[in-house]
């Protein structure tokens, strides 16, 4: 699949669109749940296109999306029963063995905030993620995996 169609899909399933400044279109959200402790979780999920991607050039986005997610967040601060998640898909014809190794490990603890890097193969039609449920936030590893499935697969 051509980036440019995986792009309009994936903007079809959210309400509206931005550019960021580093080239990647983001889409945010909100959501409150009762069944993860009356917290809101405040979602901002990146889209950004590779020629290859690599698990070194995916780390560096997935990185930048966080940072950018943490800046630009909303509200109250993060802690006070908000929190932060930054899904960072990054979407590639190809892709190599280290940057899925990179995409299905255990993300990075971060306080109150999610790093989740998200790894879309355009040829094999494919996404590359973690799908475990790790200790810490363990309540939300659940909605997490089903998110990704729902929001950026073919």
């Amino acid at each position: 699949m051509e980036f440019d169609r995986y792009r309009q899909l994936v903007g079809g399933r959210f309400a509206a669109q931005q550019m960021t400044p580093m080239g990647a279109a983001l889409y945010y959200e909100e959501r409150f749940e009762a069944k993860w402790i009356f917290t809101k979780l405040k979602q901002f999920s990146f889209l950004a296109q590779a020629e290859q991607a690599t698990a070194e050039q995916l780390a560096r986005y997935s990185a930048q999306c966080l940072e950018y997610a943490l800046s630009g967040a909303p509200g109250l601060p993060r802690g006070l029963q908000n929190g932060v998640v930054s899904f960072s898909v990054l979407a590639a014809p190809e892709v190599t063995e280290d940057a899925v190794a990179f995409a299905c490990s255990r993300p990075k603890k971060h306080f109150a905030a999610f790093e989740v890097p998200v790894l879309a193969d355009l040829t094999a039609g494919r996404l590359y993620y973690y799908d475990k449920t790790p200790l810490w936030g363990a309540i939300y590893y659940k909605y997490f995996r089903q998110y990704i499935e729902k929001s950026f697969g073919f």
